[in-house]
């Protein structure tokens, strides 16, 4: 009887335990029943198959299957209704239950990703890329041993749309006239190389890299290369199609990065023959097959061949890996050691590719991370035309816009090379200045121009990006700071979350400068007079809070207590409710959110290593990436090392 009574309850409570999980089920919404009628109703007019704003197409996600692989979509969507971006105002809009029931679908199908799959076992295609500007001309340093700025031809600097970086392979086109410049710098690498045209306009420092360089690759003794154009002539005893084979073999296993075959040297050097037949001299001759090295497709592309076998999706080759990991961290062509491991077939075991990361991360040419990634992540590569006038501040000079540049590489080189702590980016107790920018900070006695590491007060505002002038500048208008820009900057760069595009035709704030007109409003009132439109508010209450936080620095990145006789008000609250009274709590609330920052800045260096935009089948490598660098105590080496060994790094489709 005993048994009987126990076992009841428990068989009772267990029908009602899982009858509150079948309700917990039912009431979470489904894609199918729930959500697609919502997004038909509202949606599809403009985003559906006869318009397709924004390039969005909601008809084409049919099942709770296809939806579920559409995150990145969903997060631009989320952001948008979150911030009131969508519907437009003179769209009917989403009831309160609507929008919620949205919100919550959206944000599980962001979070839920379900690595196993095979949807989500995806690499990505296969690429070819164009050389950027800054890859050509460290790749001919490093092939030829001269310097040189292809950009003297007229090569622009590769700029890929919106804040993307500038090596992704979408925007590493070639028209026909930019090969021609290809073509013209060929010409002038060779007139260096030979010693035509180094006048006293050239740097001596070149000359003599220039001399160093074509006595190795001529196999000259020091000092015996003569002064006669091309008067150079194959080693005694050779014969000259000899001489050239010897000569142009190396070369070009190095110029096409591994991947070059014997067909490829006995076409070079029937253009030798060619060139010879025509009565050219050796040095003539060679000087054509340079030539044709240098504007060849494998010299000039990074194309990763297939084998007629290779289907679906495979590892890199050794080669290819070697190549990837050099223009990743050296924005160059592999040095000997890295090739030659790879085509002995090393590379691809763990111990060696963590050795030859650690190797290349310590070698000087690994400050093109710094040059290539973090100047364009951080936005500072607009620096040199940021807003405030010396019209407005005379002190923010040449000289200071360049130190504060100076300021903020240093300090991102120097977590590169001390392999230090990522989350320094958001606060330290140091920074770097010289002399001038020390005074212009207010900072401890700094001697001389050259940058040195400074210790900050313990609880200093400047510790950390949001500190260093570089930012402060590039996010002010002319004459004022821009509260809105530096929250935007903060969204944008820190989390990665930007907010959408202000609506077409938004006013603009104008500044009153008639001080004698008694009700003249505070530029704060007048943004919150503005920020008060419906079509403005939901942005607007997230970045202006973040702004005004760091509004006792001014438009040119000084300290202030005032503006005039009135006291600045730094105080916020964000949509979160969160509130703030300064730098020091932005710093908190930013702190706070440390994985989010570390989860952005693994995509950022992550698109920048693949030369390609993540799509939702890169969350689980960037989950995989930050998980182990929380264990590593976010450590610069970690994340790089983590990359590397990434799915989408060490894979590939096939391209055939």
């Amino acid at each position: 009887m005993s048994f009987r009574i126990v076992c009841f309850p428990i068989s009772v409570l267990c029908l009602a335990v899982c009858a509150a999980c079948s309700f917990a089920s039912a009431a979470e919404p489904v894609f199918t029943t729930d959500i697609q009628p919502i997004v038909r109703s509202r949606c599809v007019k403009c985003h559906g198959p006869d318009e397709k704003s924004a390039n969005v197409n909601f008809a084409t996600i049919t099942d709770d299957k296809s939806a579920a692989r559409q995150r990145k979509l969903w997060r631009k969507v989320v952001a948008q209704l979150e911030a009131g971006a969508m519907p437009p105002v003179d769209e009917p809009q989403l009831t309160a239950a609507e929008k919620e029931k949205l919100l919550a679908w959206m944000k599980r199908a962001i979070e839920t990703v379900d690595c196993n799959d095979p949807a989500n076992q995806d690499p990505g295609p296969a690429l070819v890329r164009r050389l950027t500007l800054s890859e050509y001309n460290r790749t001919v340093r490093d092939l030829l041993g001269v310097e040189f700025d292809a950009a003297s031809v007229g090569i622009a600097n590769d700029v890929s749309e919106g804040n993307s970086f500038g090596n992704l392979a979408a925007a590493l086109d070639m028209p026909p006239a930019l090969l021609e410049k290809y073509f013209a710098a060929a010409d002038q690498l060779l007139d260096r190389l030979y010693g035509v045209e180094l006048s006293s306009s050239v740097d001596g420092r070149i000359i003599d890299q220039a001399r160093v360089s074509r006595e190795q690759l001529f196999s000259l003794k020091p000092g015996t290369w003569r002064k006669s154009d091309y008067e150079v002539a194959p080693p005694m005893g050779s014969e000259p199609r000899d001489a050239a084979r010897a000569l142009i073999t190396p070369l070009v296993r190095r110029a096409y990065r591994g991947q070059q075959t014997p067909a490829d040297v006995d076409r070079l050097l029937a253009i030798f023959d060619r060139a010879t037949t025509q009565q050219k001299s050796y040095g003539e001759s060679v000087r054509v097959m340079l030539k044709a090295v240098l504007v060849s497709p494998k010299f000039l592309f990074r194309i990763e061949q297939d084998d007629a076998t290779a289907k679906g999706i495979v590892r890199v080759s050794d080669v290819q890996l070697a190549t990837r990991l050099s223009y990743f961290l050296w924005s160059s062509m592999p040095d000997d050691e890295l090739l030659g491991l790879a085509e002995s077939g090393e590379l691809s075991k763990p111990e060696v590719q963590e050795q030859q990361v650690r190797r290349m991360l310590a070698d000087k040419r690994a400050r093109s991370l710094t040059d290539n990634f973090a100047v364009h992540w951080l936005q500072i590569h607009k620096l040199p035309v940021a807003r405030p006038s010396t019209e407005f501040f005379p002190e923010f000079n040449s000289n200071i816009r360049q130190a504060m540049f100076d300021e903020t590489t240093t300090f991102f080189d120097t977590l590169r090379r001390d392999d230090r702590s990522l989350l320094e980016l958001l606060n330290a107790d140091y920074t770097f200045a010289n002399e001038e920018l020390a005074k212009y900070y207010g900072l401890a006695e700094v001697k001389g121009k050259e940058l040195q590491r400074v210790q900050l007060p313990a609880g200093d505002p400047r510790g950390g990006l949001l500190g260093m002038g570089s930012i402060l500048a590039v996010t002010s208008h002319t004459s004022r700071t821009s509260p809105t820009m530096r929250g935007k900057w903060i969204l944008e760069v820190i989390f990665g979350t930007p907010p959408p595009p202000p609506p077409a035709n938004v006013s603009q704030i104008k500044e009153e400068t008639d001080k004698r007109k008694k009700d003249v409003q505070t530029f704060r009132e007048k943004l919150a007079q503005h920020a008060h439109d419906t079509a403005c508010a939901a942005c607007h209450q997230k970045m202006d809070p973040l702004g005004f936080a760091l509004d006792n620095f001014n438009a040119v990145g000084r300290w202030r207590d005032k503006v005039g006789d009135q006291p600045i008000d730094v105080s916020g609250e964000l949509p979160t409710g969160e509130k703030l009274n300064g730098a020091a709590d932005l710093k908190k609330v930013i702190l706070a959110r440390q994985d989010d920052f570390v989860r952005n800045l693994s995509e950022q260096l992550l698109t920048y290593a693949l030369g390609r935009e993540l799509e939702d089948f890169d969350d689980c490598p960037v989950r995989q990436i930050t998980a182990q660098l929380k264990v590593d105590q976010h450590r610069f080496l970690s994340l790089v090392l983590q990359i590397v060994k990434s799915y989408p790094f060490q894979h590939r489709r096939a391209a055939n």
